[in-house]
């Protein structure tokens, strides 16, 4: 368990998480809330996204075997995914249009924000081949310190915006977009090499 292992690891799971990207759709599904009840989603929606990671990096593998996928398969299947996630965020559309309508209540905001933003394909994809390559330690390390900076990220979503605004957030997503349809072609890559 070396700091660079931590390090590529840590990266790679809080580039795909990107909470600077479901800042503006977290603003949007919580807008007229108080900021008291905006702490209380993001709690929630972090604490939904890291039992949902949590549970994938322990049994992702096992999953897999049951369903006879092999690492390879999945690298694929995962690169793809990585790469549209990445294409929305380049290109500025998405595939599912129901993240941007107006949540009926803080606690589906919550389960939103949580998954498929946070915790979504990619990321599951991610977790269960950085814990074949590095171990289920290590990829625990990297994911809970990910989960706590969005934790903060998305704790402190008003101020962040105000702070960095609407174009370096922007920005910030357009690059986040660029490295994930990167690391999506590697995977495949990685995948059709077996």
């Amino acid at each position: 368990m070396d700091l660079a292992s931590i390090l590529i690891s840590f990266t790679t799971i809080f580039i795909i998480m990107d909470p600077f990207a479901s800042l503006p759709s977290f603003m949007a599904l919580t807008q007229g809330y108080k900021d008291s009840e905006l702490s209380k989603t993001a709690n929630k929606a972090v604490l939904i996204a890291g039992i949902l990671a949590i549970i994938f990096v322990f049994s992702g593998t096992t999953i897999l075997n049951i369903l006879s996928i092999t690492l390879s398969d999945f690298r694929i299947a995962g690169g793809i995914v990585l790469a549209l996630l990445g294409l929305e965020n380049v290109l500025g559309f998405s595939f599912s249009n129901h993240l941007h309508k107006k949540s009926e209540s803080l606690d589906s905001a919550a389960v939103l924000i949580a998954t498929p933003l946070l915790t979504g394909p990619g990321l599951i994809t991610s977790l269960i081949v950085l814990t074949q390559e590095y171990g289920i330690y290590l990829v625990l390390i990297s994911l809970l310190t990910a989960l706590f900076i969005s934790w903060l990220i998305l704790r402190n979503a008003v101020f962040a915006k105000k702070l960095l605004g609407d174009k370096i957030i922007l920005i910030f997503s357009k690059i986040m977009g660029l490295l994930l349809i990167a690391m999506g072609i590697a995977y495949i890559k990685a995948g059709l090499l077996g």
